[in-house]
């Protein structure tokens, strides 16, 4: 029988060819499968998953899930650690993947009644006429432009969610095993989950007497560093969660039910692991592999009980910090882990244009991971920022973190490296008032060049 170590040494396709000749069993070493010939442009692969945190995966160090399918983009690619969503809502943040535009330019501000601009092309529009065939499964969820007006759709529907994980990845199965297309294409699978942690909150806002499934007991995660919080946070944001309703009651939730809220997060990161492996051996069975562009990434990531907080819309890491993989086997490196380079979501165009050899789409504000990818030497930037709604803004400097909300009297300035769960607010105290003012600088330089959708800046945005 073939060993495990000579298994190793052969791709899956190659394994599984030989296997249906018969030849999986001889015990002599398999000499190497013929060089695939790669084609020029590559083709794109953008994976995307709904309400994922950076660390939410097993290769990120996290020791209380698995995720095999995501270690292996892990492992054959370079793992972008300091990367965070464009703005930290559904809708805003694949707004600003498909346009290389933030939120305040590309129209989509909120979730609801802030349609993208008709002049803007999308990713799907951009390639399509570029030579590439733009398909698309799975979530879109950008509001005003349906996806068909810019992919050819595999999982026909709103586009909104309602499409099963599984589904989506079994669509991409069978695209990728029958691709014969002379053009290269553009793959972009929206999946759904961990998303759905949202209704295991809802289902389970009252506090309960008593672990449902007490054989969980010894396996819930512990309790984490930064459960607790700041008081000193803007109105603003006060006003809209720890005033809420479901604060009220989520707050007083035992130790045990917030260590039972993160064990199921995680579990719902496992799900769609699990559906992601599917498409990676999909493309790896068609011999596609070698010649595919893949990046993977998350429009926002989820409180996970931090802060003791839930869900997005707001700056602290658990819920605007994703994360972003670049994998192209041979060609970028490899189980890297950046740890030192700000990579936002409106990076995510111009990476993808890069690679494809392409123009970018107008105005792009965002850069190109490629040479990063590469290892080679790049000018970075020294700051991004990211918007929610209308009023917030965040600061990330590779040292600080910096939240102000327009018309707020009250900012957060947190230390990063010093104070990485986000626990002290600095902004108060008035002893780093030069830093405050340095980034606040940054940020109305960074609005200097921007153009507001019309509306965008409308304070009547709900």
């Amino acid at each position: 029988m073939m060993t495990t170590m000579q298994r190793k040494r052969i791709s899956r396709r190659r394994f599984l060819n030989l296997s249906a000749l018969g030849l999986a069993s001889a015990a002599a070493p398999v000499s190497a499968a013929p060089a695939v010939l790669k084609r020029r442009p590559p083709n794109l692969l953008f994976i995307h998953t709904d309400q994922q945190f950076n660390d939410a995966i097993a290769a990120h160090g996290c020791p209380h899930l698995k995720t095999p399918q995501m270690d292996r983009l892990a492992a054959r690619g370079i793992s972008f650690r300091l990367s965070y969503s464009a703005n930290p809502v559904c809708c805003p943040a694949r707004a600003a993947w498909f346009t290389g535009r933030p939120p305040s330019e590309n129209g989509v501000v909120v979730n609801q009644n802030r349609p993208l601009l008709k002049t803007l092309p999308d990713l799907g529009q951009w390639f399509g006429a570029r030579g590439y065939e733009p398909v698309y499964a799975g979530k879109w969820h950008i509001t005003g432009r349906s996806v068909g007006q810019s992919f050819k759709v595999l999982t026909p529907g709103t586009g909104i969610g309602e499409h099963s994980d599984g589904g989506v990845a079994r669509a991409a199965q069978q695209f990728l095993s029958h691709y014969r297309g002379d053009k290269p294409f553009f793959l972009s699978l929206g999946f759904l989950q961990p998303h759905d942690i949202c209704y295991w909150v809802f289902a389970h806002t009252a506090p309960l007497a008593e672990l449902p499934f007490p054989e969980l007991a010894g396996h819930l995660p512990p309790m984490w560093e930064n459960w607790g919080y700041d008081p000193r946070e803007p109105e603003t944001f006060r006003r809209g969660w720890r005033a809420s309703d479901a604060w009220k009651q989520i707050s007083k939730w035992p130790q045990w039910q917030w260590r039972y809220y993160r064990w199921s997060y995680y579990r719902h990161v496992e799900m769609v692991d699990a559906q992601i492996g599917l498409v990676l051996d999909a493309l790896e069975d068609a011999g596609l592999t070698e010649n595919t562009v893949i990046i993977f990434s998350a429009d926002h990531g989820d409180g996970m009980g931090a802060h003791q907080l839930w869900q997005k819309m707001y700056f602290y890491e658990e819920a605007v910090r994703v994360p972003l993989i670049l994998s192209w086997p041979g060609q970028v490196l490899e189980n890297v882990q950046d740890t030192r380079h700000l990579v936002s979501g409106l990076d995510v165009a111009p990476t993808l244009c890069d690679f494809a050899g392409i123009e970018l789409p107008p105005l792009c504000r965002g850069r190109s991971l490629r040479p990063l990818a590469e290892g080679k030497t790049a000018e970075w930037r020294e700051y991004l920022v990211s918007e929610v709604a209308v009023t917030g803004r965040m600061v990330r400097t590779p040292e600080w973190k910096f939240i102000t909300y327009r018309g707020d009297s009250t900012d957060q300035l947190f230390d990063m490296r010093r104070d990485p769960g986000e626990l002290h607010n600095l902004a108060p105290d008035g002893r780093h008032a030069d830093v405050i003012a340095d980034l606040r600088k940054r940020l109305a330089d960074w609005e200097s060049h921007l153009q507001p959708a019309p509306g965008a800046l409308s304070r009547d945005v709900k």
